[in-house]
């Protein structure tokens, strides 16, 4: 049976899962099943190309869970030429479709911390970079247990020195911003005016980095700029600016607190507070508070 089930917690690797499948195929089909039925997605994998050509069809977002009867009717005799591939966020392994395709299937699940140590120290030994368990361990807890930063932290550090160490690690890798930034930063986006306060006062208090938090909140108006701009579907902006639908859908949904030109004046107050900040001789919080009173 030509099927398969992936989840990671990686980006990066999920590719590289989705391109030892793919191999040198072409005709591959890519849907989005936020956006797709059930019954469409069976449809597309019960069709025959026109020139009898084998496709893989790719379904993201696709959910392991009890409403999928349709598709295990469909898993008992599949069509031959296609190769159907299920990358899910969500596995309820309760269920009988997980039972079937953990028994007929071939089921590849990254998800685990230890997984994640495994994969950095396979990743490192490829690049013969030599690299120790407490290394691993601080570079995930810096990167918020984010395997893709992880590992673009030691392209980074690879350039200066192939010995990764927890005091290397120190020395080159700086910790990205704490759970508690995202939460300041989506109060800002959101207008929430008496949690802004709150993060505000505790942000200036502990002394946080403020330049990680700029490029945060940059990165969050510009998507929401794109968004609004753009006026298409959520599947369409994804697909356009290659992220994920979820980010888009949030992006709409704080876009209608915005109009473009105040948009347009905030990405720029942000490049002018990152120039005063490398420039100026003020006390770069009181620049910062200044600049988050006023947006």
């Amino acid at each position: 049976m030509n099927v398969y089930l992936i989840k990671s917690v990686s980006l990066r690797i999920l590719n590289e899962e989705l391109k030892k499948i793919i191999k040198d195929k072409t005709n591959i089909i890519r849907v989005n099943m936020d956006e797709f039925s059930l019954e469409d997605l069976i449809s597309e994998c019960s069709y025959f190309s026109i020139d009898n050509e084998d496709k893989i069809v790719i379904a993201n977002n696709f959910k392991v869970n009890k409403d999928t009867k349709g598709l295990e009717e469909y898993l008992k005799n599949p069509n031959k030429s296609t190769t159907l591939i299920l990358v899910s966020e969500n596995i309820d392994k309760r269920s009988s479709l997980y039972k079937f395709l953990n028994k007929n299937a071939k089921v590849i699940i990254i998800d685990e911390i230890k997984n994640m140590n495994n994969i950095i120290s396979t990743y490192a030994k490829n690049k013969n970079i030599d690299i120790d368990y407490s290394a691993i361990n601080k570079l995930l807890d810096h990167n918020l247990n984010n395997l893709d930063l992880a590992l673009n932290e030691i392209d980074k550090i690879s350039l200066t020195t192939n010995k990764i160490t927890s005091e290397v690690v120190d020395k080159y890798s700086k910790k990205i911003i704490t759970e508690e930034n995202f939460d300041f930063s989506d109060a800002i986006v959101k207008k929430e005016y008496g949690k802004i306060e709150k993060y505000l006062d505790e942000f200036i208090t502990l002394k946080q980095e403020i330049s990680p938090f700029i490029g945060l909140l940059a990165g969050q108006f510009r998507l929401i700029y794109a968004v609004k701009a753009l006026g298409a579907t959520n599947k369409e902006i994804a697909e356009l600016l290659n992220v994920h639908i979820y980010r888009v859908k949030l992006a709409k949904d704080n876009s209608i607190l915005y109009t473009m030109s105040e948009l347009e004046k905030i990405l720029l107050d942000l490049c002018e507070l990152d120039y005063n900040l490398k420039t100026s001789n003020i006390d770069k919080y009181i620049l910062f508070k200044i600049f988050v009173i006023n947006i």
